[in-house]
């Protein structure tokens, strides 16, 4: 980011209709510092801060500051989970002529606690409009996007504007980037990171100087810059210096960061050390978090029992303090362990509860990853019907996160291509003007004037080609661009296959109607042990692996299809049962037979596979949707037998497509009936 401005940001935030700017009275940094530090003990002890707070409302520099009094009483009351006084607060404020911005700020953080993002973001961006160029700063050195955590902490601090409402500004910042990072925009939210962190320095705010920190290493490990993210993240440790509370902050962060690059030693570690050092700093809800944090670490090494008393322990802390964004969490892990130790009606309702926190918030990145915790739990529990659909919910989300980013990218090149139209014409228009600006001058001299025309004439008309040519050159790159987009995009990164939208490309230009074919659904078994054990780059050189080894396995007519994560589908459109249940052994084999080469060493891997051939009878017709949720039912059969194996349908034994329906609801049923006939196929020993 070149310049950390907050104006600048207003369009990046989608802003279409910004409201004037309000004029705010002149900051006293020093009696604003002495606020902050009362809101820092208040994160050790609330009661503490507010019978401090008449003692500074008395001292002369308080005079005139009635509402930043107020706001900073605000702040103080939603630390302590006191919500009906924040809410009171923040209509005090709002009829105060001064009180509008820090009143929409205070809202947006009350809503935040609540769990109520959408209404946050609404605050927050309000803040960020009242604000106006109030908090602008001046330019960051050249170059600190590409290498912030490099350069971001070296320079001296920038000169902050005595008119900043620092408090508001940051608390709005704060949220944007949570809206935009849960909303999957990831540059966005690092933009306005960046631009938080260079404020809250201008500021010293430290608390907030090393969450930000911490902020960005999670922010730019999401966007696979893993050198940056462990700078950031040395950065928040360095910073935090002795000091207990901003050192729990760090020591989450490092313990965050650490769990999703697969170092579970060094996870453990920090997670304990950070919850010693919340209890050292006596802030209640930065215990409650991490010990959230560290019953995740034991969900993950299965040792469900443990993670279940701490947060048994957490969640009356947090509903204590109204901490419903942070008691989603908690329950999500709560729903996570109970599926664990099987205990599955008292999970589904704390997953219902879940759904109660969660409802109407844009946190698609947050969504997808519970999904995928939840489909693992339940899979692993033996309950496939759960693990599948989950699975399905997960899948959607993702292409529905993948399609806006895909629409965007399009969208930015055609926006690109017309200001480019748009120039050209203006460049015409001005030449046409000049032409006839010449033709008025030397009305006088028409022999000269004569000359000058066929000039100018044969001058245009050479122009004209020119940029006709020119046009369409933009206009062929325009679309080559726009088809090799089209191409990645039914492309997998990582391993060249096809992925899920080629798929429906191919399954569109097909004849409508019933399926015909083959299908086979194959999951890597265990593969999110390789990543918690080995690391992520072992488990992208599995993936890959395995992809090479599918695609050496089939005909040259068969389609391969990444189809998300470690799971791939493979379409046969032509062959009888017993050339596909051959493929599904030559699969196994395939992929079983030797190990895989990864930068952790050697790693054996299996499979567990799916597989049916379509039509399942004469009278049975389904379209490709339906006949790739029978594949995943076979499979999931083939996980909950051990996994290793393949399963195959051999026959269905119904009369219509009315039965068919009701044996795919009722699947397992349906098998113990006798009315489905299934075939096994070994993977290797």
């Amino acid at each position: 980011m070149k310049r950390h401005r907050l104006l600048v940001l207003l369009p990046l935030l989608l802003m279409t209709s910004p409201m004037l700017a309000v004029a705010a009275p002149a900051f006293d940094t020093e009696f604003e510092l002495r606020l902050d530090r009362l809101e820092e003990t208040a994160m050790r002890d609330p009661l503490v801060a507010l019978q401090s707070l008449p003692a500074l409302a008395e001292s002369p520099e308080a005079r005139g500051q009635g509402a930043r009094l107020r706001f900073a009483e605000g702040r103080i009351q939603l630390q302590a989970g006191n919500m009906p006084a924040v809410a009171r607060l923040a209509d005090q404020l709002e009829g105060d002529a001064a009180g509008k911005i820090p009143s929409d700020a205070l809202r947006a953080a009350l809503a935040e606690r609540q769990g109520q993002l959408n209404t946050a973001a609404k605050y927050a961006q309000a803040t960020l409009d009242g604000l106006g160029n109030s908090c602008d700063l001046p330019p960051a050195p050249q170059g600190i996007a590409a290498s912030g955590a490099q350069n971001a902490l070296h320079d001296a601090p920038a000169a902050l504007p005595k008119s900043c409402d620092v408090s508001s500004a940051l608390i709005a910042l704060s949220i944007m980037e949570d809206d935009q990072f849960n909303r999957g925009l990831l540059p966005k939210s690092a933009e306005l990171a960046q631009t938080r962190l260079a404020l809250a320095r201008a500021a010293e705010r430290e608390i907030d100087i090393v969450q930000t920190l911490g902020d960005l290493a999670m922010l730019e490990f999401a966007r696979d810059h893993v050198g940056e993210a462990q700078l950031w993240a040395q950065h928040a440790r360095t910073h935090a210096g002795q000091d207990p509370l901003l050192l729990a902050f760090a020591k989450t962060y490092e313990a965050n960061l650490a769990r999703r690059m697969g170092n579970k030693a060094a996870q453990a570690r920090a997670q304990l050390d950070g919850l010693t050092l919340a209890r050292e700093a006596g802030a209640t809800s930065l215990i409650a978090r991490a010990q959230s944090n560290l019953a995740d670490y034991y969900m993950q090494e299965h040792e469900p029992a443990r993670a279940l008393a701490l947060l048994n322990e957490a969640l009356p802390a947090l509903q204590k303090l109204n901490d419903q964004a942070r008691e989603r969490t908690v329950r999500h892990n709560l729903a996570v362990t109970l599926i664990q130790l099987k205990r599955f009606p008292q999970a589904r309702q704390e997953l219902a509860k879940v759904d109660d926190l969660r409802r109407g918030q844009p946190d698609v990145t947050r969504r997808i990853n519970e999904l995928r915790e939840l489909d693992q739990a339940w899979a692993d529990a033996g309950q496939p019907k759960e693990a599948i659909t989950l699975f399905h919910e997960e899948r959607r989300l993702t292409e529905e996160a993948n399609s806006r980013n895909r629409e965007a990218l399009l969208s930015e090149l055609k926006v690109k291509y017309d200001t480019t139209a748009k120039q050209r014409d203006l460049d015409l228009l001005m030449r046409d003007k000049s032409l006839k600006d010449r033709q008025l001058d030397n009305r006088t001299l028409l022999r000269e004037i004569s000359v000058a025309l066929g000039a100018l004439l044969s001058l245009a008309t050479l122009l004209g080609v020119v940029m006709v040519r020119k046009a369409r050159f933009a206009h062929k790159a325009l679309k080559a661009k726009e088809s090799l987009l089209r191409a990645q995009s039914e492309r997998d990164p990582l391993t060249d296959l096809a992925n899920r939208r080629h798929f429906l490309a191919v399954m569109e230009s097909m004849p409508q109607g019933q399926f015909h074919g083959a299908l086979l659904m194959v999951d890597i078994d265990h593969f999110k042990h390789v990543n918690d054990e080995h690391g992520h780059a072992a488990g992208d050189a599995v993936i890959c692996e395995v992809a090479r080894r599918l695609t050496s396995a089939v005909r040259s007519a068969d389609l391969v299809v990444r189809w998300g994560g470690e799971e791939f589908l493979i379409f046969v459109p032509a062959g009888g049962s017993e050339q596909v249940e051959s493929l599904a052994s030559r699969i196994l084999d395939s992929i079983g037979g030797s190990p895989i080469a990864t930068p952790d060493g050697a790693l054996r891997v299996t499979a567990s596979a799916g597989f049916a051939r379509f039509p399942l009878g004469d009278k049975l017709s389904l379209n490709w949707e339906q006949a790739v949720n029978w594949v995943d039912l076979v499979l999931y059969n083939a996980k909950a037998r051990g996994r290793n194996r393949a399963i195959g349908i051999s026959a269905v034994h119904v009369p219509d497509a009315a039965s068919l329906a009701k044996v795919e609801a009722e699947f397992d049923a349906a098998c113990s009936a006798g009315l489905v006939t299934l075939r096994e196929v070994a993977g290797p020993v």
